[in-house]
């Protein structure tokens, strides 16, 4: 409040009120935040005012002093009032009146940047990223199921904890989040994405009410609209991905504790329920959340003590949203244990703990480093990255180094240190598999967080030189309005061509285009036979599911069926081939008729998906068989190890690398049978040698690996197993040997049990230490 800001009519000072024979008189006077004060005197009282201005770090500004009397002598007109048993007045008494709130200028300009954030996710959410991914897909169809069979999971459990995703227990708010859209508005990528934008809209609001009510920015709008433009939150935050809600919960997890901390208790039992929100989203939450816990456990224990009652009270409700994981690991006892396997994490590797914790600890300060969030990486699948952008804007650093430095000048603050605590918390449950973007999203909100405290910190340098917060203030909006509409064109129009590979190592588009151009022809005649290739991504299976209802009215699968067992084929029959496939029907010779009628072309114009129909030779049950009897024969090559060592290894035939890529060193070249399930490989060392273990690197479809080793001394066969789950990544089964064995003959063999006979089977490296 300030001189200005008084409103009158006021008494005049050290004199009389402006009419008079009143009794008492009211004194209002209104501060820039809308607070109105009511000082009542009786007849006869004086009053001292005295205004004290303070800035945003609580230092003097001003000090004003004024004097009001009022001068009309007790009951001097009133006397011959009937007498009247009135409430006794406290003399001197003042009042707070609290009017009802008023949105501010600042509750606008918030609400403006929430509507320019959700207008950028919005527009073209079906279009960008431009692929519609198995991971967004699946919430969908098992929120669907789910419903469907009672609000059960596939495995009876009412009300799970968690449901399966790509073979492990992994989703879990997620589903749950999509079953009410979905029972309103059924399945559609809008209503899916749309789902996840709108959870994520409380990231964007926990920031700005965390600038404007806890740290008291005069521009909390700005931080709302830096995250309309971080990359890799524009890129996340229009899809699905069980991360977005995980991010956003954890957000408001922040903004809530920090109420509670500025002396508002009950902000701790919705602080809780945040908490526990992120926690059953996302599996690398739960570490993230750990450690948040117990570093503001730690930090602010005093206060906890302080306010132990309120803090009990959290700890119940904290016990009470455990019950459902305990169930889920009293139901799954391993499953954690397998999710590391799937994951193939380091953790579960024999190697010394001092040597984890070193991994872990060197995992951890990746993604603390600047350069990964700030300038454009190939770390990342290129799914994950915006072309020629940094996770974050690189213009950006300097105010978050500035913010970073505010932080630290005023660390002993809560609302300060806590941003500190979410940095050094983020990185935790990402570090536990390794460095990537998805994992380790949750940096974004310390990040913009602080590079908006650096933005303020610099407009009220700029304000000493006299030029009006309200130009600013302008100047900001607009040009981070701007900005994001760039980017979001930058997206829509350039987007889809920032990378070529569309493939299921690339970009795997197509989910959208290909099944409604399915639709399309089914319309048209619901009785067509439609072939379709999964080869373009994965999970295509859920996707199918996602676009169509059960059962599939076409045959998904892949076209190897068709070139390695002779089958019937109807002429009218419509086979939907990737580009790869087309040329292997066309090298196979097995086809008189391949007729290409239409094309589904891939962003940059080049032919993705082909609608074909086929026909074989004439002769081709005759090609056949003679096919059958070479495929049973295993080929023998002669290769040297990486250890110097001549090795005679018998394989079968190969359509996809030689079979030295085995024994190269290079974990990512790799071999492929032609068609032949399980892969069998033996391998006789030239000289024999001692084997302490055997590494065998396979990719993500579920296997059996097994290895049988012959000893040089005539003892009995040994045969080990090994059981692989379904994954997304590379993964290396290991099999270490209490005593090296002088071995004489290894036989590996690599089962994909969910596949047929005549499917193909990926083998990166072998390696024999």
């Amino acid at each position: 409040m300030d001189k200005s800001d008084l409103d009158h009519p006021l008494p005049t000072e050290n004199g009389s009120p402006a009419t008079q024979g009143e009794q008492f008189i009211n004194l209002e006077a209104k501060s820039r935040l809308k607070t109105t004060v009511t000082i009542s005197l009786e007849a006869g009282a004086s009053l001292d005012l005295i205004v004290r201005q303070v800035d945003a770090d609580g230092k003097p500004v001003s000090l004003q002093r004024k004097s009001f009397t009022n001068a009309i002598e007790p009951h001097a007109v009133l006397e011959p009032e009937p007498p009247i048993q009135a409430e006794p007045t406290t003399p001197n008494l003042i009042e707070e009146q609290a009017p009802a709130r008023k949105p501010t200028w600042q509750g606008w300009l918030i609400g403006l940047a929430l509507l320019v954030y959700l207008v950028t996710r919005f527009i073209g959410l079906d279009s960008y990223p431009i692929y519609f991914f198995t991971d967004e897909a699946v919430q969908t169809v098992l929120a669907a199921d789910m419903v469907r069979d009672g609000f059960k999971n596939y495995q009876g459990e009412l009300l799970p904890t968690y449901l399966v995703n790509g073979g492990q227990y992994n989703l879990s708010t997620s589903v749950y989040a999509q079953v009410l859209p979905w029972l309103m508005f059924g399945k559609s990528i809008w209503v899916t994405r749309g789902t996840s934008v709108v959870i994520s809209l409380l990231a964007a609001l926990a920031i700005g009410l965390m600038l404007k009510n806890n740290l008291k920015s005069r521009y909390a709008f700005a931080g709302i609209l830096i995250l309309c433009i971080t990359p890799a939150w524009f890129l996340h935050s229009r899809t699905a991905f069980e991360v977005v809600m995980a991010v956003s919960f954890y957000a408001e997890f922040l903004y809530c504790y920090l109420q509670y901390r500025q002396e508002k208790p009950k902000y701790l039992f919705a602080a809780v329920g945040f908490g526990a929100l992120a926690f059953y989203s996302y599996s690398p939450a739960q570490l993230v959340m750990a450690v948040t816990a117990v570093l503001l456990l730690l930090t602010d224990l005093r206060y906890h003590l302080k306010n132990w009652k309120t803090v009990l009270i959290a700890l119940g409700i904290t016990l009470l949203l455990a019950i459902p994981y305990v169930r889920f690991i009293i139901l799954h006892p391993e499953e954690n244990l397998r999710h590391l396997q799937i994951l193939d994490s380091y953790w579960i590797q024999a190697v010394p703990l001092s040597e984890k914790l070193g991994i872990y600890f060197k995992e951890y300060l990746k993604m603390l480093n600047p350069l990964y969030w700030f300038i454009p990486n190939q770390v990342d699948l290129e799914r994950h990255i915006m072309k020629g952008y940094g996770h974050l804007l690189l213009w950006s650093l300097p105010l978050y180094v500035l913010g970073f430095g505010v932080m630290l000048r005023k660390i002993a603050k809560p609302e300060y240190r806590l941003f500190l605590i979410a940095t050094l918390a983020t990185p935790a449950g990402a570090a536990m598999a390794g460095i990537a973007v998805t994992r380790s999203l949750f940096m974004v909100i310390p990040v913009v967080m602080l590079t908006a405290v650096g933005l303020d910190q610099l407009m009220q340098w700029i304000e000493k030189i006299k030029i009006p917060r309200k130009i600013l203030i302008g100047v900001i909006f607009v040009g981070l309005t701007i900005c994001s509409g760039f980017m979001l064109r930058d997206a829509l129009v350039n987007g889809p061509l920032w990378y070529d590979n569309y493939g299921l190592s690339g970009q795997q588009y197509g989910a959208k285009q290909v099944f409604g151009e399915i639709k399309a022809m089914l319309k048209e005649n619901p009785k067509q036979e439609i072939f379709i290739s999964p080869s373009w991504a994965n999970g295509t299976d859920v996707l199918a599911r996602f676009f169509f209802d059960d059962p599939l009215p076409f045959v998904m699968g892949s076209i190897d069926a068709y070139l390695f067992e002779l089958k019937e084929i109807n002429p009218d029959k419509i086979f939907i081939l990737i580009p790869e496939e087309l040329d292997k029907v066309q090298a196979s010779g097995k086809f008189k008729t391949i007729d290409v009628f239409r094309t589904l072309d891939y962003p940059n114009g080049v032919p993705g998906f082909y609608f074909t129909h086929l026909q074989y030779v004439d002769n081709a049950e005759a090609i056949f068989a003679e096919e059958e009897t070479a495929r049973m024969t295993l080929l023998e090559s002669e290769v040297t190890d990486p250890n110097e060592r001549v090795l005679k290894v018998s394989y079968p035939n190969l359509d996809m690398g030689e079979v030295s890529n085995v024994f190269d060193g290079d974990g990512s070249s790799l071999i492929r049978t032609l068609d032949t399930n399980p892969l069998l490989m033996q391998i006789k060392p030239v000289e024999v040698f001692e084997l302490n273990q055997i590494s065998i690197r396979i990719g993500g479809t579920a296997s059996t690996v097994t290895i049988r080793l012959i000893a040089a001394d005539g003892s009995a066969e040994q045969e080990l197993v090994k059981q692989m789950p379904e994954s997304n990544d590379l993964r290396d089964v290991v099999y270490s040997f209490e005593k090296p064995v002088t071995v004489e003959q290894i036989e590996i063999e690599i089962l994909n049990p969910h596949d047929s006979d005549r499917a193909h089977v990926h083998l990166w490296e072998v390696s024999l230490n």
